[in-house]
């Protein structure tokens, strides 16, 4: 088996023929100043985080492909894709996400969609503690991340209503979020790899864990940012895929070793911790979007035997749950960095979101 290049938060793995292993960051496409997809940023001069503070803050976003107008005059062909814990909107940048959501005659195909990606608060071009303020940085959470998506599609590129919301991992908790808080501004949500539920057991602890090895030690390749890569291979991979990617001691060296260059530590600290106050599950009542939450079965951090959507189903009718089975082809919550595995059990939902 020849898994190819791969990306999971805070760890990002490289697979050789005969199972050797080893970390890379996998890049996104080099971009001129002409290229639409060309990064921009917005400025908001007062902007008041989770713990109370407010100062100037500054969001990264992407918007490229077609833009179409309503008669009302704004863009009503949108869509916002949200990534996950550690990475950013370069994500979905990458040649794997470009052949399969935007070309021709792909579910986002370009000449139809106009889409928009942004990096949460504390990533990518986004204010982040590793800009200077380090751990002064205000300790923002799940909320905050969402409502400064929203002034990028409101108030920045005067989008009213987006056709869909997709995120993946954080991207999709953040989703959960658009679903619940701003009910009337998507008419289509798709969560991968997450749940409307605050989190607990595993994917609590490692968190918590990671986080704290990271306070400890920031430092790149530090013991902290060493611990929280192993940390995060444990609980994200599936473990026959864990046991291919570390078949020995070297692999299990060069899988703690991370990114390089390395990720900053408190840069992970601080989205590891934005977590703290998530708690969609009391607002689902004000769900009108259609929603999607699809999970892999082999996932450690969403176990179907813990899995809480067949109740949350059957008590609102426009919540649809869906669950990869487990395959040669997943491997744990690693498999988002696949989307030939994952669109085919949501393409049809893509689609219908932007026709209607």
């Amino acid at each position: 088996m020849n898994w190819g290049r791969l990306a999971v938060p805070l760890v990002a793995i490289t697979l050789a023929t005969g199972g050797a292993a080893g970390a890379t960051q996998i890049p996104g496409p080099k971009m001129t100043a002409a290229d639409p997809r060309e990064q921009h940023t917005v400025v908001m001069p007062d902007f008041t985080f989770a713990d109370g503070r407010s100062q100037p803050l500054r969001i990264a976003y992407h918007a490229f492909g077609t833009p179409h107008r309503g008669s009302d005059g704004s863009i009503d062909n949108a869509v916002l894709l949200l990534h996950g814990t550690g990475g950013s909107s370069a994500a979905f940048l990458d040649p794997k996400f470009d052949k399969r959501l935007y070309a021709a005659g792909a579910p986002l195909d370009l000449a139809k969609t106009y889409v928009v990606l942004v990096d949460a608060i504390g990533t990518g071009g986004s204010s982040k503690p590793s800009d200077g303020a380090g751990r002064n940085f205000p300790h923002y959470d799940y909320h905050d991340m969402v409502v400064a998506q929203a002034h990028v599609v409101r108030k920045t590129l005067g989008i009213r209503k987006l056709k869909l919301v997709l995120g993946i991992s954080m991207g999709g908790s953040n989703a959960w979020l658009w679903a619940t808080e701003f009910p009337d501004l998507a008419g289509t949500v798709i969560v991968l790899s997450s749940l409307p539920v605050k989190p607990t057991g595993r994917n609590l602890l490692w968190r918590i864990a990671s986080r704290d090895a990271l306070l400890a030690d920031p430092s790149p390749g530090g013991a902290g940012v060493r611990t929280a890569h192993a940390i995060s291979a444990l609980v994200m991979v599936a473990p026959p895929a864990l046991k291919m990617f570390v078949p020995g001691a070297k692999a299990a060296e060069a899988v703690m070793a991370g990114e390089q260059p390395a990720s900053d530590g408190l840069d992970l600290a601080w989205q590891l911790d934005a977590v703290r106050t998530y708690d969609p599950q009391p607002l689902l009542d004000a769900v009108t979007a259609r929603v999607v939450n699809l999970n892999f079965a082999d996932d450690p951090l969403y176990p179907p035997d813990t899995d809480p959507m067949p109740a949350i189903v059957k008590q609102f009718p426009n919540i649809r749950t869906v669950i990869v089975p487990a395959s040669d082809a997943t491997m744990g919550h690693m498999t988002l960095g696949e989307p030939r595995v994952w669109l085919p059990y949501v393409e049809a939902d893509i689609r219908a979101a932007l026709a209607r």
